[in-house]
Formats: structure tokens, sequence, C-alpha cells
């Protein structure tokens, strides 16, 4: 498909970029298989809302015999191991970000609420890290993305005003936010964002459906 032109890309990569939402999603229910215990049928909805903290807490309340921290470490090391080894690149969009990196002039770069080396080993993995200029966290901005303000930031970062600039997204939130900071918004599809795909459409400038 043909892109609106632009001096600047950004990518979100959860969802956008990777087909990492499931793994996010599942993350719970495979820590506690590989610890041997079995479960909940609701453990998903049990543990939709809870922080990182309240998710290990009932994960030891259900037996696992460590504390929350180690739970926690744990946790986020089966996930710096996805990234770095198994998480798929949606195959559209991995060779969308080549083809706009091959045009003259382009800059693209990656603004995500994940952790930036997890980011920077999935990227290498795929091929992609040197299509970007820069990979932008959350964190590092102190910044997220419920509203405009972090996408105007990384406008500001290029000297780009943010209605001269593409972003990719996924989640119907972010796409609301990158639209509040006057960027030109592709929604990507998901299998994570079916049930608010109608609305994300309406909001989005173009969407990218992915079989």
């Amino acid at each position: 498909m043909k892109i609106k032109e632009a001096p600047l890309y950004i990518f979100d990569m959860d969802g956008t970029i990777l087909d990492s939402m499931i793994e996010w999603e599942h993350l719970g229910r495979n820590y506690l298989q590989k610890k041997g215990i079995v479960p909940p049928d609701d453990l998903e909805d049990t543990i939709e809302t809870m922080t990182m903290e309240e998710s290990a807490q009932y994960f030891k309340d259900l037996g696992i015999s460590l504390s929350c921290e180690e739970i926690m470490r744990e946790m986020f090391q089966c996930m710096e191991d996805a990234y770095r080894d198994t998480i798929p690149g949606k195959k559209e969009v991995v060779e969308l970000i080549k083809k706009l990196h091959a045009a003259e002039g382009n800059k693209l770069c990656i603004l995500t609420t994940s952790d930036k080396m997890c980011a920077e080993n999935a990227m290498r993995r795929l091929g992609l890290l040197e299509c970007f200029s820069d990979i932008y966290t959350s964190e590092q901005l102190g910044m997220g993305k419920r509203t405009g303000d972090i996408y105007q930031k990384v406008c500001e970062l290029y000297g780009v005003q943010p209605e001269k600039v593409v972003v990719f997204e996924d989640a119907l939130y972010a796409v609301s936010s990158a639209k509040e900071a006057g960027c030109y918004v592709y929604a990507v599809s998901d299998a994570c964002n079916q049930n608010q795909w109608e609305q994300i459409r309406e909001l989005a400038d173009e969407n990218i459906e992915l079989k």
C-alpha cells in the first residue's frame, strides 16, 4: 500500500511491528505453568486490572514460594527472552519499514511503552535496528501514551510539526492520543484489538488491516 509521505514516521512496537500482545496477555498463564501450577480458568480476567506487584502476590497465594520481587523479576525475564528470541514481526509492517527506510530523506523512530533493551533485541533479530534513528520509551521520556504530549515531544526532538508526522499504532487509546497531538495516524490491526477495531478504524486517518 502507498503510505503518506512525511519527514518523520513514528512506529509503536507492541501490536504494531511485533505480534507481542498475545505474549503479554498469556504471560501470567505461561509463567504459572512453567512453575508447575495449573492456572485458574479465569486467570486473565482476574489479573487484568492488577499491577505487576499485585499479580505477583496473587501468584504467591496460588503456591509460588518466592518473594513478589523475585516473581516479577522472573516474569520480566520471560518477556526479555521472548523479545530477544521468539516474538515474530508482522511481515507486512516489517516490509513497510524496510521500504520507508530505503527511501531517501525518511526518518523513522520507535516510540514504545516497553523496555528499550527488549526493543533493541527484537529489532536486531528482525534486521530492523538500523532502520530507526532512535528508540524512545515512555520511561525515558517520562510520559505515557494516554495523552498527546509524548507524540508532541518526539516531534519536537526532530524539529518537525506534528501535522507533518505519520504515526503507526494499534491501541485505541494510543491512536486517540496521536490524533490529539495532531499527527496523521495509521491504525494497525492486531489479534488483541479486534473488539475495538471499528472504533479504531473510525478514529484513525487510514488503516492497515492485516490478515
